[in-house]
């Protein structure tokens, strides 16, 4: 049985842990799975599928043992990669089709909205940061992947931060959903009025107006643009909290964000 040491550089993984060794990465759960049931043919422990969430850390998800599925051979990277990608953009479009507006948004969409800056571009200008705070660590592989958490820890908090106070200009709250991230740090949020719909609608009608590309005299003339419910209205137009600043003179998204990052 041959295991890899190599550092994976998909999604999901299959993993031995009594060797602590990984057996193949891969870029969806499904592909993970085909993996496992093969390399269990191989060995009599169980392994493990785990998946990599946006911390870096590796978290078990799912645990396999010989004869729980059917064996097949292991398919390459690269065609897995073009299956996958193929797969996900035919996903999306018919999202885009059949989904109104979600309610929920990813602590990556918030950094996007807010103009700030991505996990990937921090990630990268701390490779080096990484480095030196694992030197002279016994286990340097350990050692960087929690320096590489706690870099992760404060881009998050820093962008949650300044997009909550933004956020409860406007009557709103984020609210953690979802299973990713951890229990402090869930990938995923929800967005959810402090009052009523109503209320939320009313105060991003004040800032649209307040930026003068339009104006509505009151919540159902903004409503009946659309037509919207007061729900489709804030959903649709999150984009103008951003502009709150702009309007009334207070941090902007990116000040709020580097001073929480201090």
């Amino acid at each position: 049985m041959r295991f890899s040491r190599a550092k994976p550089t998909g999604s999901f993984r299959v993993y031995h842990p009594s060797s602590r060794r990984v057996a193949a990465h891969v870029d969806t759960l499904r592909e993970a799975r085909k993996d496992a049931a093969y390399w269990t043919t191989t060995t009599t422990s169980p392994l493990e599928i785990q998946e990599r969430f946006p911390s870096g850390a590796w978290v078990t998800i799912e645990t396999v043992k010989r004869g729980a599925t059917s064996a097949t051979k292991p398919h390459s990277s690269r065609s897995a990669k073009k299956a996958s990608h193929a797969t996900k953009k035919t996903r999306h479009a018919v999202k885009a089709k059949t989904a109104g507006p979600s309610d929920k948004i990813s602590i990556a969409q918030l950094a996007t909205l807010f103009g700030l800056p991505d996990w990937d571009r921090v990630d990268d200008m701390n490779q080096d940061t990484y480095w030196e705070m694992a030197r002279g660590a016994e286990d340097t592989e350990e050692a960087e992947r929690a320096a590489q958490e706690e870099v992760y820890n404060k881009w998050y908090d820093a962008v949650e931060s300044a997009a909550a106070n933004l956020f409860e200009h406007h009557g709103l709250e984020l609210q953690p959903t979802g299973k990713k991230g951890s229990e402090k740090r869930s990938y995923d949020l929800k967005i959810v009025p402090s009052k009523s719909w109503d209320d939320a609608a009313n105060k991003i009608r004040e800032t649209i107006n307040g930026v003068g590309n339009f104006h509505f005299n009151d919540l159902r003339e903004f409503l009946r643009s659309g037509p919207y419910t007061a729900k489709q209205a804030v959903i649709s137009h999150l984009g103008y909290i951003k502009r709150y600043p702009d309007v009334y003179g207070s941090s902007s998204a990116s000040r709020l964000y580097e001073s929480a990052s201090r």
